[in-house]
């Protein structure tokens, strides 16, 4: 059974954010989180999007993951192409009442990212139930509703 998410708005500032894997995903999922004030932490054994590099405002680590990184995190993202591992992961963090998003499953989670549509009145966050395609495929409607 797919989980039941509750949408909300989390203040992000300076909350401490862990995100575990340096692909693609994880490349986009820092850049959205830098933007609202997160600081973040990048742990990888090696990195897979070299944007990461361009990043200002991050801590990028070649290292193993280890239980003891998860203290005073506020987040964790799971980004690996591991599927067992993240879940391992999630399972770890869900323990700790840490906010843990997956990107391998849609179930292995509790919390998903929205796509966000911004401009000076509105702030929208759109979910497809964890299917960004869809998500994206509305939030250009939107933009269009509001002549963007």
């Amino acid at each position: 059974m797919e989980n039941n998410f509750f949408p909300v708005f989390l203040n992000m500032q300076n909350k401490k954010v862990l995100i575990i894997g340096a692909g693609k995903i994880a490349f986009r999922k820092a850049e959205t989180l830098l933007s609202y004030g997160a600081k973040i932490k990048v742990i990888a054994k090696d990195i897979k999007e070299e944007k990461f590099k361009e990043l200002e405002n991050i801590e990028l680590s070649l290292e193993d993951f280890k239980e003891d990184m998860l203290e005073n995190v506020f987040m964790v993202i799971a980004a690996t192409d591991d599927f067992t591992f993240n879940k391992y992961i999630f399972n770890l963090c869900d323990k700790k009442n840490i906010l843990t998003n997956n990107i391998t499953s849609k179930t292995e989670m509790n919390c998903r990212f929205s796509s966000i549509y911004e401009n000076d009145e509105y702030q929208i966050a759109i979910s497809a139930k964890g299917d960004p395609k869809k998500s994206k495929t509305l939030k250009e409607k939107i933009s269009k509703l509001f002549n963007d």
